[in-house]
Parts: structure tokens; sequence; C-alpha cells
């Protein structure tokens, strides 16, 4: 009988070419490789860059919407405090004098006194040593909206404000005299806009618009202009009373259209002076012109005009304490009420 031949096992222990060909295959299959391929790290970079895409502007949005209700408190703390100054001294606070002036300390609290509205509300916001001070290099938080520097300081090396308060605007009636006939009244002024759809005669921008005031709308004696006032204005002492359209209808101080590019430089008309100079485009706006985002450029006409950096609304708050946002395309005449005190017309507050 033949003697079967043994094959001599595999050095060290290795199983024979059969078993170690089955042994290595079942390692293909069944075990963790040991490295991504190219093509399965492309597919994972590829679902990560979808992720982010989808989370960043969810991220960014809450972001915003956080700042616009810091921003809705800034004022609603404003409004506060201008109700704490009506309650103590009568009125509402002053519009100053002018922008070259100051405010004086001692100086008071109506007319005399040349600085404006945010230094007189100082003392209702507990900042009276501020106040009694007149320190114009201390930070105030409640006058920066956090959409944009978010912070009081500016580029200007003082406080300045991101809110201003309501001048009121103007008109001119046809006919100008006491007549008691409805008047058609003419408020506002054409400059070219890049936002704005183009006017009738097509020159851009907003046109004239024009409204109907009713027949008991009396005309200021020597003026030939009816009664548009704001609530805080150059020289003001505003008692409550004066507020004819209902405080619920009447801008108290709203934020203030700045374009971008002056956030971060010094020089921009209406956003490069002291919170508490007097009477200028940095401290109060009128309802003259419609409100502006800040993505808008700069443009003759409009430094004078509220908006804010807010996506598609301003926020203002009313005489009566409350905070409301305002869309940027609300109807012009309805702005413009807004901003008057004392028009006597019905007015339709957009929701």
């Amino acid at each position: 009988m033949r003697r079967a031949i043994q094959t001599p096992a595999a050095r060290s222990g290795a199983p024979a070419t059969a078993e170690r060909a089955v042994w290595q295959g079942r390692r293909r299959t069944c075990g963790r490789p040991a490295a991504f391929t190219l093509v399965e790290l492309l597919v994972v970079i590829a679902i990560i860059a979808v992720l982010l895409a989808l989370l960043v502007p969810g991220v960014q949005a809450a972001r915003e919407a956080a700042r616009r209700g810091q921003c809705g408190n800034n004022l609603k703390q404003l409004a506060t405090a201008v109700e704490a100054h009506k309650s103590l001294i009568g009125h509402f606070p002053t519009g100053g004098w002018d922008g070259n002036s100051l405010p004086q300390a001692g100086g008071g609290s109506d007319w005399r006194q040349p600085g404006g509205w945010c230094y007189t509300i100082l003392p209702f916001m507990e900042a009276q040593a501020i106040y009694d001070s007149v320190n114009t290099t201390t930070p105030v938080p409640v006058f920066a909206c956090p959409s944009r520097r978010g912070s009081s300081f500016g580029p200007g090396g003082v406080v300045m404000t991101d809110y201003a308060g309501n001048r009121g605007a103007w008109a001119s009636p046809t006919p100008a005299n006491n007549a008691e006939a409805n008047r058609a009244t003419v408020f506002g002024w054409q400059a070219a806009v890049s936002s704005r759809p183009t006017s009738a005669d097509g020159t851009g921008g907003w046109g004239e618009v024009a409204v109907a005031l009713n027949a008991a709308q009396p005309v200021l004696l020597g003026t030939g202009t009816v009664p548009t006032g704001g609530v805080i204005f150059a020289g003001s002492v505003l008692p409550p009373a004066a507020i004819r359209d209902g405080s619920s209808n009447t801008y108290l101080c709203a934020e203030k259209y700045v374009p971008r590019s002056a956030y971060s430089t010094s020089g921009q008309t209406g956003y490069s002076l002291c919170a508490y100079v007097g009477d200028s485009p940095d401290t109060l706006r009128g309802g003259h012109r419609p409100p502006e985002s800040d993505s808008t450029p700069t443009a003759t006409g409009i430094d004078g005009a509220f908006g804010g950096p807010h996506p598609g609304a301003f926020m203002a708050a009313m005489c009566d304490g409350s905070v409301r946002g305002f869309a940027f395309d609300i109807d012009a005449a309805v702005h413009f009420l807004l901003a008057c005190r004392a028009d006597r017309q019905t007015v339709q507050t957009p929701d």
C-alpha cells in the first residue's frame, strides 16, 4: 500500500494556500474596510455640503429674528422712558435746538434745553450720572440696533443713536386759505432711489403724493400750511393732549434709515452726530419720505427718512407705548399721516 504524502504545514501557523484564500475572501466580504474609498469620501462631503446649505439660512434667520426682537425691546424701553418723562414733567421730551447744539447741564427739559430728546430721557433710563455729567462718550446700549454695529459708540467717537424721534411731516394745501373745503394736500418730493418704482413722469423714484384732508382741517395762520407736525421737534414742549389723532395712530420714534456703507465710517448725513444734539437728521426723522431699507444706497432726499436694517420692515414705537413693525412698502399716504399728530384723518394701519 502506497503511503500518503503529507504536505508540510505553512510556516508560522499560517493556513494552507487554499484555506488562506478562503480566509482572505471572508475578510474582504465580512470585515470592515481599512479606509474610505475616494467615491465614498466625495459622497460624504456632498451630504455635508447639502446639510450646511439647508442649515445656515435657518440659523441666520433665527439670529436676525433675535436681533429684531432686541431692537423692538430697545424701542419699548425708549417709549417707557418717554412715558415716565411725560408723567413727571407734563410733556413729551423736547427736540432741542439744532444739530450744532450739545446739551447743557441744568438746562432743563423744555425749549431752553439745547440738547435733544435722547439726552432729556436719560434720567428715566437709569442713566442719571450720564445726564448730570453730560457724558457723550459712555455707550448706552438701548440706542443701538443689534443688526447694525451693535454698539451705540459710533465711528465719530461719541454715543450715537439708531432711533429717531418723530418730527412729523409737512404739507402744502390747495387752496392755501381758510375756506371750508376739502384740501388736496401735496407732500413729499421726488428723489432718484433705485429700489423704488418708476414715477408717472418716468424719472424714477417716488413722485409727489396727494391726499385730501377733511374740511375741518385749518390752515396755520400766516403759514399757508396745515398742521402736520409730529411729536418731538425743535424747541417742542408738546403736551399729551396735542396728539389729536390718537396715540396708537401716531409715531413716537422709530428706526432710521442708514445706508450700510455708513455703518463703519463717519461723515454720513444723519449718522455722524452725537445722539444728544438737538434737531437734526441724526436725532429726528419724519413721514415726508417713505421708509427705506439700509440696503438702499444713499440718495438725495432720503437722509431724513425712517427705515432700518431688518428684512422687509422697520420697527416703530407709537405714542401709546406699543411697538410695531411696518413694511418698507407701506402706503406713502398712510406713512405720512402716521407721522402727523393732528391731521384728523382716519388711518387704517396695516396689520
